[in-house]
This record gives structure tokens, C-alpha cells and sequence, in this order.
């Protein structure tokens, strides 16, 4: 005996396994079987959201340095001493370089400040040519370092250099210094 079912649209009895109706010509398969490639790119986006919420966020770039990462450095060494200029110039002149020089380092340098934001501080005009994008943005973790702070003030901030997105070279866990 054959097994039958009835037809999504009419109703009719058909065959269950059956893929259309003969009668009247509906697919009876599920959306995810008429929509394949649909059906996987929604996996992927899945896939993808889920990795995302499993790291919680992060970026895995070299702006967020760790322990095991080789060559980073912590808050407990002394922080290397640069100009901001020096390091606007390294990345105007090759962001591939610099952020392999750079990425992970510990710096101190002195720079004047152009925006004050809830995030952090950002430094314009920082690098020696005369057309350069470059900027400096420090994420400040102690808001309360910002508050004494006025735009065109000299500072001296310490952090970890990351990377540079869209002119905008990445300082993390900055504080300042004076």
C-alpha cells in the first residue's frame, strides 16, 4: 500500500513522497529544501553570529594584546618613548610595517589635544607631512583622567599601540601621565 498525504495548496491526495502535487502543481517540499542557496548562506550568517557572540565582541587584532601574544608588552615594563610624530610618520609611511613594528608595544609620548570624547582623547596634526589623515585615538579606561582636560592642551599619555583604521592609529588602556 502506498503511503499518501494531502496537498499543501489543494488538498488532494497525493503520494508522500512526492515533490509536487499532480493535480495541481505546488511544491511540496519545505522552504529550506525549494531555497538552497538561501538556505546556506543563512547557516553561514548563523555560524558567523554565533562565533561572534562566543567571542563576545572582540576583535582579535592586534589592538587587544595578551599575555601569549609574542612580542607584546604589559603596563608592568617601562613604556617606550616616542614622539607622536614618529609614529603617525610610521604609519603614513607604511601601515603594514608599523602596525608589525608597533602593534602590542607599550608607549609614552606627547601630543596636543584635539577632541576630548567618553571614550577617550584624539590627536590631529600629528604627523610630519602636510596632507596626512593620521590620528592618534587613546582609549582612556579612567574617565576621570579626562575631566581636568581642554582641547589644544599638551598631554603625555601611555598605552598599547593597535592598529590603524581609516587614518586612525589605535592606542589602547591609555592614561595620562601629565
Amino acid at each position: 500500500m502506498i503511503k499518501v498525504k494531502k496537498c499543501k495548496s489543494c488538498k488532494a491526495e497525493i503520494p508522500s513522497d512526492a515533490k509536487k502535487c499532480s493535480h495541481c502543481g505546488t511544491d511540496q517540499r519545505g522552504w529550506l529544501r525549494r531555497h538552497p542557496i538561501l538556505t546556506g548562506l543563512l547557516v553561514l550568517f548563523v555560524i558567523g553570529f554565533i562565533g561572534i557572540a562566543a567571542s563576545g565582541g572582540e576583535s582579535t587584532s592586534t589592538s587587544q594584546p595578551t599575555a601569549q601574544t609574542t612580542g607584546a608588552e604589559t603596563r608592568s615594563a617601562e613604556p617606550m618613548k616616542i614622539t607622536a610624530k614618529e609614529l603617525a610618520d610610521a604609519f603614513d609611511e607604511n601601515q603594514v610595517s608599523a602596525e608589525k613594528t608597533w602593534g602590542g608595544k607599550y608607549v609614552e609620548f606627547s601630543a596636543i589635544v584635539s577632541n576630548i570624547t567618553d571614550s577617550g582623547l584624539s590627536f590631529s596634526s600629528v604627523a610630519s607631512k602636510e596632507f596626512s589623515l593620521a590620528q592618534i585615538s587613546c582609549r582612556v579606561k579612567d574617565k576621570n583622567q579626562l575631566l581636568s582636560l581642554k582641547n589644544g592642551q599638551s598631554v603625555t599619555v601611555r598605552g598599547i599601540v593597535g592598529s590603524q583604521t581609516i587614518g586612525v592609529i589605535d592606542v589602547d588602556d591609555c592614561e595620562v601621565v601629565k
